[in-house]
């Protein structure tokens, strides 16, 4: 005999005792949805950690700078456990409603109302990350292309194309991988992805001990005494080079054309520019506790970073013999996983840069050194990482809108091709004619991102769980709630003084 929550027909919910027999039927029914579940515990883990794992990657080293080694840490070990506790709230309210996705969870706290508003989150949640990895495409692809080609930087050949490098990648690789039936499928692109991550993270912790620090006194030194020893030489060639292009690059946008109207120079200078601007105040000393302007952005960064919340459930129903232990240990490697690669990332990333690192860290890589064959393959595997997670991020998205207006109804292929079809159209027109969307969709993440992660699981628990509102077992996910709107609050606020400043 087991304990397991049922939904009355009043509509209100109570614990009940079950037989074994009773838990199955209410499983069988969770799950009558979907077909071809059978998706592994790896399979799942990949997926997972791919829905996980994306652009934060990048932007986790400016946060340790901004706030210090060992605070970071710390509050990196605490996102990565209030993602966990949502999880196992969601899953707890999956088992105790008998319902299977986020939306009817929704639905069941809240009526329709709490559905609508749940597909709103989702909904904008996943497309604004799936505009956000676009964009990395586009501006990202017809570097890594050129320096492939050897083409000159003003080349305007269509294969340097942003916009058409995005509508080819949205056909041949996201359009394929999109319209499979059933999530679980992606559990291979995934593991071929987080290998492509680790990859990359490898990299940065081997040129922590490559790159000097400071870089401009390490080139300064250079030119004042030359050096017979050839590896010493070699690596300050290197640098030398690469100051050259950073210094020719600066000088080109603010003298050349002063207008920065050039079509190549906005694509590429401000990288150089940024980079230039870091290096001028570098401090190689490592900050255990720091606090500053920009170390509140810290925490809205690490709470995006694990954002997942949208896919967790879409997983579950098709993992294989679905169980709420089973997909603890999913969620449980998953996060251990994508922490370590998080911390390794970020942590030997500013070890490298420290104070002169930037908001987003491959581009300091790519601007110390673009045609490094090493720093090149790493920027394809971030590439390949965040192109196969878009696919993976529109299934909540088409899923979403299949709850809200086709609750209830048989599979169709002719609706799920179509809708699949409307969504990327959208996404590739706002990449491509909208670039200002980013900035819209952030203010936006910023709020969905509380929602699904913080407030909504406790708030379901809240009102779906047995006992009253004060009592033990409800007081976290109420303290949760209050720590959800106020963070929403202060991200909200942030990003309002960002757009005034």
């Amino acid at each position: 005999m087991s304990d397991i929550e049922l939904k009355p027909k009043s509509g209100s919910y109570s614990r009940g005792r079950l037989s074994k027999a009773e838990i199955s039927v209410l499983r069988d029914r969770r799950m009558s949805q979907y077909e071809g579940k059978t998706a592994s515990i790896p399979l799942c883990i990949f997926n997972l950690m791919n829905a996980i794992l994306g652009s934060g990657i990048l932007g986790l080293a400016n946060a340790v700078a901004n706030l210090g080694i060992a605070l970071f840490t710390i509050m990196l070990v605490a996102v990565a456990g209030l993602a966990f506790n949502s999880i196992r709230l969601l899953l707890a309210m999956c088992d105790y409603t008998g319902e299977s996705s986020y939306e009817a969870l929704g639905k069941a706290a809240f009526g329709f109302s709490g559905k609508v508003l749940t597909v709103v989150n989702i909904f904008v949640h996943t497309m604004g990350a799936m505009c956000s990895f676009l964009f990395i495409v586009k501006y990202e692809l017809p570097e890594v292309i050129r320096v492939l080609t050897g083409s000159d930087e003003c080349a305007m050949d269509w294969y340097l194309n942003g916009d058409v490098l995005v509508i080819i990648v949205t056909i041949v690789i996201i359009m394929p991988l999109a319209s499979a039936k059933n999530i679980g499928f992606l559990g291979y692109t995934s593991g071929f992805a987080m290998g492509c991550m680790i990859f990359f993270t490898a990299v940065i912790v081997v040129e922590h001990w490559i790159i000097p620090c400071p870089i401009r006194e390490h080139v300064n030194d250079h030119s004042a005494n030359s050096t017979s020893n050839t590896e010493e030489s070699m690596g300050s060639d290197i640098v030398n080079s690469t100051m050259d292009l950073i210094t020719s690059a600066t000088e080109s946008m603010l003298h050349d054309n002063p207008n920065n109207s050039s079509i190549c120079e906005s694509r590429t200078s401000h990288i150089y520019v940024e980079f230039e601007e870091g290096l001028e105040n570098q401090v190689c000393k490592a900050e255990s506790f720091t606090w500053n302007a920009k170390s509140a952005y810290a925490i809205p960064t690490m709470v995006f970073a694990f954002q997942c919340h949208a896919s967790v459930l879409p997983i579950y129903t098709e993992l294989d013999r679905p169980t709420k232990s089973r997909m603890h240990k999913v969620a449980v490697v998953s996060i251990s996983n994508v922490f370590v690669l998080y911390f390794l990332a970020s942590l030997f990333g500013y070890l490298t840069f420290y104070n002169a690192v930037g908001p987003e860290l491959l581009l300091m890589y790519s601007a110390y050194d673009p045609t490094n064959a090493v720093i090149l393959v790493s920027r394809i595997m971030v590439l390949i990482c965040v192109i196969f997670s878009a696919p993976l991020l529109h299934y909540p998205a088409r899923k979403s809108i299949v709850e809200l207006f086709f609750e209830n109804q048989p599979f169709s292929w002719v609706r799920h091709l179509v809708i699949m079809f409307i969504l990327l159209t959208i996404t590739n027109v706002l990449v491509i004619y909208v670039p200002t969307i980013r900035e819209v969709f952030g203010f936006a993440g910023a709020t969905c991102a509380s929602m699904l992660v913080i407030i909504l699981p406790s708030l379901f628990y809240i009102r779906l769980a047995p006992g009253k509102l004060l009592s033990a077992r409800k007081l976290v996910p109420l303290l949760l709630v209050i720590l959800g709107i106020g963070f929403m609050i202060m991200s909200m606020t942030l990003i309002i003084v960002g757009w005034i400043m």
